[in-house]
């Protein structure tokens, strides 16, 4: 049987998603904009460097995009590969196997001048180990495992000068906070947040305040949003933000956080909404101009909003004018 890459919440939820690929081709670097409505997109290429994937991640480092791991539906395994681009287009690959088993559902983040790695699923097991990289070919294991339940389809933010874990998949669906100043000694924030335990759920840091949206469980999918100054007391700020979703990505842009895509009950989406307050959404589309998708990954860099592959198996990279 094929290796599932579709972890917990697809299995409990019995969701069927068919799968296509993508094109190849590409365009010129765009110019930053000076600001993006978020309903207007553009290609940056259809077709990156990097093989077709899904259930990566992203972040901006060092004045560049990057894309770690995920997964590009081969036989195997799950990937560990990195690489990088300053403009969208043009991806070099800084390794092809780094240190750190290949892996999907993991999160990661910067801080501390590095880019940091932490959990998820490797085809196998799900992870709770830590690893980080000043320079993305260079990867030390923090730790080893001895904290937080393995998990996957979790979270992570910086907040406060500390690197925060939130929620997952360990086999139950949950709703803990970890924090961390060091990314080896962990303090447990709550066992059991306000809100329902859940993975494909997103963070984000706004207003001074983390904030937890949407994602799913064995209920069903969610579409609630959830802040909190402390990571201890959470207050629900909507419970319809907009149709429920998960595997959707989150960001902060022009003082508002944004909300692009997801799966829902029936399909992927490519729905943009965002929000000044985290309670009243506006949608800035219906329907973007990249396909629906989920499991991608979507940053802030050069002054405007980007997504990155996902599901269809897709390599292709799409800013926002």
């Amino acid at each position: 049987m094929k290796k599932s890459c579709f972890y917990g919440l697809m299995a409990v939820l019995l969701l069927a998603v068919i799968l296509s690929g993508c094109g190849g081709g590409g365009s010129n670097p765009p110019n930053p904009p000076t600001y993006a409505s978020g309903s207007q997109w553009a290609s940056a290429t259809s077709a990156a460097a990097f093989t077709a994937r899904l259930n990566h991640t992203s972040v901006v480092y060092d004045n560049k995009m990057w894309v770690i791991g995920g997964d590009d539906e081969s036989e195997s395994s799950c990937l560990n590969d990195v690489w990088y681009s300053g403009d969208g287009v043009k991806w070099t690959q800084v390794i092809v196997n780094v240190p750190f088993s290949a892996r999907i559902g993991h999160t990661s983040v910067v801080y501390d001048n590095n880019m940091w790695v932490i959990g998820g699923y490797d085809g196998s097991n799900y992870l709770n180990d830590v690893w980080s990289s000043s320079d993305g070919t260079t990867w030390t294991q923090v730790e080893t495992g001895r904290i937080f339940s393995a998990r996957t389809g979790h979270t992570g933010v910086v907040y406060k000068n500390k690197i925060w874990v939130i929620g997952g998949y360990d086999g139950s669906h949950l709703n803990d906070v970890w924090s961390s100043s060091d990314g080896k000694t962990w303090s447990q924030e709550t066992t059991g947040a306000a809100f329902s335990g859940r993975e494909g759920h997103t963070c984000v840091v706004y207003d001074n305040k983390l904030w937890v949206i949407g994602g799913g469980n064995s209920s069903g999918l969610l579409n609630d949003v959830w802040s909190s100054s402390d990571g201890k007391t959470w207050s629900q700020e909507t419970g319809n933000a907009f149709s429920p979703r998960y595997a959707h990505t989150s960001v902060v842009y022009n003082n508002k956080i944004w909300v692009i895509g997801g799966y829902d009950n029936s399909a992927a989406l490519n729905d943009v909404w965002y929000s000044g307050d985290g309670a009243n959404w506006t949608q800035a589309t219906p329907s973007a101009a990249f396909s629906a998708r989920h499991y991608h990954t979507s940053v802030v860099y050069n002054n405007t909003i980007w997504v990155i592959g996902g599901s269809g198996y897709q390599n292709d990279v799409w800013y926002a004018q």
